[in-house]
């Protein structure tokens, strides 16, 4: 319990100390920064109840331990390149050296930990082999030499836009070590391509349970990469001068949310699938998204090529672009329950099977069961009905006598 306790208080306490900084002393509070320090702060101190809860329910499970270290990790360094001006003004330049040289160093090791190691020995908490043992122990190894030799590098961190001088730099710094500086990136980028590959491995070898509970992560982890898209259709928008011209589409506020967003739904997803906790919805869960992500396309593509023609041919009268909002709107809205109705059904056939074929089975009994008169033939049709649909480990149905009231 204290551990749990510990990431917590850690993670809250940090959280709250960026908020403070942010709120009173931030020269920028646009909605970017602000949006960004909510999903900061939920993240980071989601991965610490979220491994409490693990540690919890699961002592010693190594992911529950991972998370509980990663929520502290995370918040640290989101706190620093958050909030890293307005500290600049308010703290001794040597402090402030010492700081953001640590939030630099330690975002190394918080990519490699958040996306590499907890997907690596996730769901079980260990590799998923012994072949996995070598790799897995060289990309460690390279990875923490590179971090202990880049710590103590005199000079400048070699980031691009960074250009802090090292507080704890040694002068006699041996040369060869910049071999090993040099392989972080990419012993980072090994651990995240092996994460890929164990996740791969393990759903291919999996049973059903190992397999909903990867289904799980990788439907949260599915998010991140939707915030290429985000910035694609950003960067075009302000191409085409809609945010004043500026080009700027990695700070803009689609990135932000999305993939701040499929951080945050990483650490719940990775909740539910350790500690089981319906952990059969899944599929549900991914036949909703879908529907209303492509129902949502449809109107908004609908709307707009609505709004563009009717402009068009109502050019010529009076108010006609608030006729051909006001119509658009009205059209939109008569579709929505035809359109989701359809886009769902569609969606779930696919997607949802269990639930699809469930309703299917519901229908055809319930219309058998117009026919019935047999009392011995509806009990083995509900018992078939039940074991077809639920698939329990033992079925039995009880009816009550006529006259029984039962006990007194």
């Amino acid at each position: 319990m204290a551990m749990i306790a510990a990431s917590v208080t850690a993670s809250a306490a940090v959280a709250l100390a960026m908020d403070v900084v942010l709120v009173r002393y931030s020269t920028d509070m646009s909605a970017r920064i602000l949006l960004g320090a909510a999903i900061f702060n939920g993240t980071g101190i989601m991965q610490s109840v979220v491994g409490g809860i693990i540690e919890w329910r699961r002592p010693g499970h190594e992911i529950g331990r991972l998370m509980m270290l990663a929520g502290p990790l995370y918040a640290i360094v989101s706190a620093g390149w958050t909030i890293g001006g307005a500290l600049e003004r308010l703290v001794d330049p040597q402090v402030y050296r010492v700081f953001s040289w640590t939030v630099t160093l330690l975002s190394w090791p918080a990519v490699a930990l958040i996306a590499g190691w907890i997907p690596i020995l996730f769901p079980t908490g260990t590799l998923p082999g012994p072949r996995w043992r070598v790799p897995a122990a060289v990309l460690l190894s390279l990875t923490s030499v590179g971090l202990i030799a880049m710590s103590l590098r005199p000079g400048p961190p070699g980031i691009e836009g960074v250009d802090l001088i090292n507080p704890f730099g040694i002068e006699a710094w041996p040369g060869f070590l910049q071999l090993f500086v040099d392989a972080v990136p990419f012993a980072v980028l090994g651990t995240l391509l092996l994460a890929m590959v164990a996740v791969i491995s393990r759903y291919r070898r999996g049973d059903r349970v190992v397999r909903l509970q990867i289904r799980w992560f990788v439907a949260a982890v599915a998010i991140v990469p939707v915030s290429l898209l985000g910035i694609l259709v950003e960067l075009g928008l302000r191409a085409a001068g809609a945010f004043d011209g500026q080009a700027d589409a990695p700070n803009g506020l689609a990135f932000a949310l999305v993939t701040d967003a499929g951080i945050l739904a990483m650490s719940i997803a990775i909740g539910i699938a350790i500690t089981r906790y319906r952990l059969y919805e899944i599929d549900r869960v991914i036949s909703r998204t879908i529907g209303w992500a492509l129902v949502t396309g449809v109107l908004v593509a609908l709307f707009a090529g609505m709004v563009v023609g009717l402009q068009a041919v109502l050019a010529n009268v009076t108010q006609g672009g608030t006729l051909a909002v006001a119509a658009s709107t009205l059209v939109a809205f008569a579709l929505f329950q035809p359109v989701r109705r359809r886009v769902q059904t569609a969606v779930d056939h696919r997607f949802d099977r269990a639930r699809y074929d469930g309703d299917r089975t519901a229908a055809a009994f319930a219309e058998r069961l117009r026919e019935h008169v047999d009392l011995a033939g509806l009990e083995a049709d509900i018992a078939g009905v039940v074991d077809g649909a639920l698939r329990p480990t033992s079925v039995g149905l009880w009816i009550r006598r006529p006259g029984h009231r039962g006990a007194a």
